[in-house]
């Protein structure tokens, strides 16, 4: 069953689920690889501004720039590389090899540390433009290490001619700004995920019970049903409605009634496994559907349920003691037939066939079984 998010204080954006993670990563995913191959069409441009700022030093640079046609093999990778942490390994790596790239260009051309110092600013852009499919601490950090590394190379004798105080200048209130809106952005697609998950919550969920509701099971049994004929395994399906149900509503008013309802989700909530999905099918009306199980367990489980059922109370507004019973219906996924209607049609009959023979039963309805006569009519 879903489970709706609840909003919080702010700074608990830093740390990201990871269901939102792997959302935005596939949300960004193609973007991202678009803005890889950008870059590389980029990086490599930029040898006429090289040219430019110095011919005889330019020839020097054509193969560093050359370098930058790596990333478009990277983004062809990103896009099929699926491990969110690699990814996220992989192309912080390949910025501040890209950014140790740079300033080996400017090393080789004259005055190229004075002129190419606004380029720098690039590299603060990658984070921003590449990576917002990642966590936003991760983001951040980039950002920090992009802003950082050209001093550090320059503290050890690799950046020649480094301007200490104009680069500080210059990239760390832009560092500082662009911490600030990967901050931001987070802040904007956590509030658009939660109001998502929201409605999915809403839409898939039956709001008396909150187990499942029809819209969201029926595909969820057709999907494990594929499932199951795909790797041969069983699965089950329990269908079950309350006995004489217009009744205790008749009796003891509504309230009572839905009182029930809720009674009966939380059994077969409780009797089912993690794996097994529960859902409200309808007015009173229950469906579980047991994976990996084939229909003897089943049968073991619908009837600790009716057990459970029978021996369940409910108060009504006037205080008095209300029992119930259920009537529930069994039937195992034929191998041979990959209809998630007819796995339906095959336990919601012998669901009436319980009804038919007494009510208060368990009736299991064979894999060959055929619902060819008219089932009795619902309580």
């Amino acid at each position: 069953m879903i489970k709706q998010k609840k909003s919080g204080h702010i700074f608990r954006f830093l740390s990201e689920p990871e269901d939102l993670l792997n959302k935005k990563l596939e949300d960004h995913r193609t973007f991202s690889a678009i803005m890889f191959f950008m870059t590389a069409l980029i990086g490599t441009s930029h040898w006429v501004w090289d040219y430019v700022t110095d011919p005889i030093g330019a020839q020097h640079t054509i193969g560093l720039r050359l370098l930058f046609l790596l990333l478009i093999v990277y983004s062809f990778a990103f896009m099929h590389v699926k491990n969110r942490r690699v990814l996220e390994i992989a192309s912080v790596m390949a910025g501040l090899l890209l950014l140790v790239n740079y300033v080996e260009i400017l090393n080789r051309l004259h005055t190229g540390m004075v002129y190419g110092i606004g380029g720098f600013v690039f590299f603060l852009f990658l984070p921003l433009l590449m990576f917002q499919g990642f966590s936003v601490r991760v983001n951040i950090m980039s950002t920090f290490l992009f802003a950082g590394l050209p001093q550090v190379l320059a503290l050890m004798g690799i950046a020649h001619n480094f301007e200490h105080a104009q680069y500080a200048v210059l990239i760390w209130p832009a560092a500082i700004a662009m911490m600030l809106t990967h901050y931001a952005f987070v802040l904007n697609y956590r509030f658009r995920f939660d109001s998502e998950a929201a409605l999915e919550f809403a839409s898939n969920t039956d709001p008396l019970t909150g187990v499942s509701n029809r819209r969201h099971f029926i595909p969820m049994v057709r999907r494990e049903i594929a499932r199951s004929h795909r790797f041969q395994h069983p699965v089950s399906l329990i269908v079950l409605d309350i006995d004489n149900f217009k009744s205790i509503n008749d009796i003891h008013g509504h309230s009572t009634g839905d009182a029930a309802i809720c009674a009966l989700a939380n059994v077969c909530r409780k009797m089912a496994r993690q794996i097994d999905f529960v859902a409200r099918l309808g007015g009173d009306e229950f469906a579980i559907l047991l994976l990996e199980i084939d229909s003897d367990d089943a049968l073991a489980v619908a009837n600790r349920i009716r057990s459970a059922i029978e021996s369940t109370t409910i108060n009504s507004p006037d205080c008095e003691d209300v029992r119930f019973t259920v009537s529930i219906g069994v039937a195992e996924q034929p191998l041979d037939n990959p209809s998630e209607e007819w796995l339906i049609e095959l336990a919601d009959a012998a669901m009436y066939r319980a009804k038919a023979a007494g009510r208060n039963r368990v009736e299991c309805a064979p894999i060959t079984y055929s619902v060819k006569s008219q089932p009795v009519a619902a309580d």
